[in-house]
C-alpha cells in the first residue's frame, strides 16, 4: 500500500493569525467547535465557474464564530502530486457576558475588533485557498486516488476533530481511476457493480472513519471531453457506490451533485 503523505504535509504547514484571546492575554475557554468544514478538493477534476462558485460559497457559510475550516486539494500519487493542505484555522468563541463584563474596556475594544479582522482573514483565505486549489484548463492528470485521499484525510484530520457537527465537502467527479481498480472503460465513466468495488475497497483496506460526518458532494460523473456524456444509469450506480462507502466509514451522504448541488449545505 502506498505511504499515506497528508500527516507529514499537515505539520509542514503554519497558519500565522493568532487566537484573539492569546493575543490579548484572556484566558480561552475550553470550548468544543460548533462546526467543522473539511472542503477537499479533487486536483484532476476540471470544475466550471459556477462549480467553483457554489464550493466557495457554500464554505464561507461557515465563516462564523467557534467554526473550525479545514482546506485541502488531493490528487493522484504521481510526480510533485500529493495530499497538501491549504488551510486549518479555528475561529474564536465570542466571550461571554460575565467575561466581557470582567474585562478592561480597552482590552475589550481590542478583543471585539481582533474578531472581526479574524473573520475577515478567514473569509479571504478561504477564497483564496479553493480558488488556487483547481485543476487549470489545459492541464492533465491521467489517475486519480480517490479511495486513498478520503481514508488519509479521515484517518489523521477528520475522525479526530473534537467538533459538534462536521461536514464533509468534497468536490471531485469521484471517478476512482488508480490501481486499485477504475471507474472508466476505453477512457469513459462505466456502470459500477457496488457489490463487486466495495469487495476491492475491503480487500485493499480503505474504508474509513469520518467520524459521523454529513458527507456532500460537488462534479460527481464529470468528464473532461466537452462531448462526453453519462447517462443516468451510470450516475445512479456511482451514486449507489459511494453511498455504501460511506455508510460502512462512519459516514453519511447527504447530495451527491451531479455535478451541481440542490440545496445549501447545513
Amino acid at each position: 500500500m502506498r505511504k499515506i503523505l497528508l500527516f507529514c504535509v499537515f505539520c509542514a504547514v503554519a497558519f500565522c493569525a493568532p487566537s484573539c484571546y492569546d493575543a490579548n492575554k484572556i484566558e480561552k475557554p475550553t470550548l468544543a467547535e460548533e462546526k467543522a468544514i473539511f472542503v477537499l478538493i479533487d486536483e484532476t477534476t476540471l470544475f466550471d465557474e459556477s462549480l467553483k462558485e457554489q464550493i466557495i460559497n457554500n464554505t464561507l457559510r461557515f465563516a462564523k464564530q467557534g467554526n473550525h475550516i479545514f482546506i485541502a486539494k488531493f490528487s493522484a500519487f504521481l510526480h510533485d502530486r500529493y495530499n497538501e493542505v491549504l488551510f486549518d484555522f479555528t475561529l474564536d468563541f465570542p466571550l461571554n457576558q460575565e467575561q466581557r463584563y470582567e474585562t478592561n474596556k480597552s482590552v475589550l475594544a481590542k478583543f471585539d475588533k481582533c474578531l472581526k479582522d479574524q473573520l475577515g482573514y478567514v473569509r479571504k483565505n478561504i477564497s483564496e485557498s479553493i480558488k488556487n486549489a483547481f485543476l487549470k484548463k489545459g492541464d492533465n492528470i491521467a489517475k486519480s486516488d480517490v479511495l486513498y485521499a478520503l481514508k488519509d484525510f479521515a484517518q489523521n484530520t477528520i475522525s479526530i476533530d473534537e467538533a459538534h457537527d462536521k461536514i464533509v465537502l468534497i468536490a471531485s467527479d469521484m471517478l476512482e481511476n488508480s490501481s486499485v481498480t477504475s471507474f472508466y472503460s476505453k477512457g469513459k465513466p462505466r456502470l459500477i457493480d457496488s457489490k463487486k468495488e466495495l469487495g476491492f475497497v475491503d480487500k485493499n483496506g480503505l474504508f474509513a472513519d469520518f467520524g459521523a460526518a454529513k458527507i456532500y458532494i460537488v462534479g460527481a460523473g464529470l468528464n473532461e471531453s466537452d462531448k462526453a456524456y453519462v447517462n443516468p444509469q451510470i450516475l445512479n450506480s456511482l451514486d449507489s457506490f459511494w453511498r455504501e462507502y460511506f455508510k460502512k466509514s462512519n459516514a453519511t451522504l447527504i447530495e451527491m451533485g451531479t455535478p451541481s448541488l440542490k440545496r445549501e449545505i447545513k
